[in-house]
């Protein structure tokens, strides 16, 4: 049984609510803007020991985009979808790491479809591929997907800091142009301090995240090195930039929708334009290899490379940075090789 769905069903909460699956930096930061906004939070979370950080000590946001505070007593938190309150569910957003989905989508889906109405899914994660996961057991036209150019660090289990910002967050969904029902989540995230809008061109928008992120999170975790280290060094750039062709060459073959018409033009903005507000972020992929955590590369570089041979694009620098990105986790967690 999916350990996100045990559990028992305690009392009544009436009151409005945004289900947030998952407490990494990226859901205390959106629960951050949306309590502020307000609006009721709510955290589905693995189960584990104890009471959770947040339900001790509240939730607390630092960093560039301004400080919050929340309560204890404002988070609500539950260990599996059957332990949920009956709560009066707005939207729901999907932050763990996309290494759960398997697991989680069918979970989700069956809390969904106990629901008095329909309600969007927006799936906030890094990579390439996840909302479509997700719509294989929810409907598809409520699955919806952002596109997040925010840097987030937990420094610790309560704790999230705002540390770059490059572009507000794009939300929208893959399967409909019907973007009305995600207005009130973005005014909501855009109010409580994190610039959020619907977006009608969400594919390019989650391919700009891609590129970004696999430019930059596989070499910072490798090398160890903040983001704007590794564009002032030709090795580094060299790499990102056959990566970018790499991307571009799938992303021609598969006719996907882009912003920009070729490498060269998305490389310009890149360094003149979402590498300089980044420079001093440490890769997400990095913090969990030094936290001994599984990271999203498959779902980064591995969705590239599999694009690559659905296509029958050669994508050699991908498939090395896949590879040595599984070598390293393999040295960081040893027990789970």
């Amino acid at each position: 049984m999916s350990e996100y769905a045990e559990g028992a069903m305690p009392e009544t909460n009436d009151a409005k609510t945004t289900l947030i699956i998952g407490a990494g930096a990226v859901g205390l930061g959106l629960a951050s803007c949306l309590h502020r906004a307000g609006r009721r939070i709510h955290f589905v979370v693995r189960p584990g020991p104890g009471p959770h950080p947040l339900e001790v000590r509240g939730l607390r946001r630092t960093g560039i985009l301004g400080e919050a505070r929340i309560a204890p007593d404002a988070v609500g938190i539950s260990r599996s979808f059957s332990a949920l309150p009956r709560l009066d569910i707005d939207a729901i957003l999907v932050c763990t790491k996309s290494s759960a989905n398997p697991e989680l989508a069918p979970a989700l889906a069956s809390h969904w479809r106990s629901l008095p109405q329909p309600v969007p899914v927006v799936v906030c994660q890094n990579g390439w591929g996840n909302a479509e996961i997700f719509a294989r057991d929810l409907p598809p036209e409520h699955v919806a997907s952002a596109s997040i150019l925010t840097g987030f660090r937990r420094s610790e289990d309560h704790a999230v800091e705002i540390t770059v910002h490059a572009r507000a967050i794009q939300i929208g969904c893959l399967y409909s142009g019907e973007l009305q029902s995600l207005e009130p989540l973005c005014a909501a995230i855009d109010a409580g301090g994190i610039p959020c809008e619907t977006s009608a061109s969400i594919e390019a928008d989650l391919g700009a995240k891609l590129l970004y992120n696999c430019l930059l999170n596989p070499l910072g975790a490798l090398v160890g090195v903040p983001y704007g280290r590794l564009g002032e060094e030709a090795p580094t750039r060299a790499i990102m930039e056959a990566v970018a062709q790499e991307v571009f060459a799938v992303w021609g073959a598969g006719r996907f929708q882009v912003h920009w018409p070729d490498a060269e033009r998305y490389l310009e903005v890149f360094y003149a334009d979402l590498l300089p507000p980044t420079a001093d972020h440490e890769s997400s992929m990095l913090q969990d290899l030094q936290a001994g955590r599984p990271t999203e590369i498959d779902s980064l570089c591995g969705a590239v490379v599999a694009l690559g041979q659905k296509f029958q694009v050669a994508t050699p620098v991908n498939s090395a940075l896949l590879e040595l990105i599984h070598a390293a986790e393999r040295r960081a967690r040893p027990d789970k090789t």
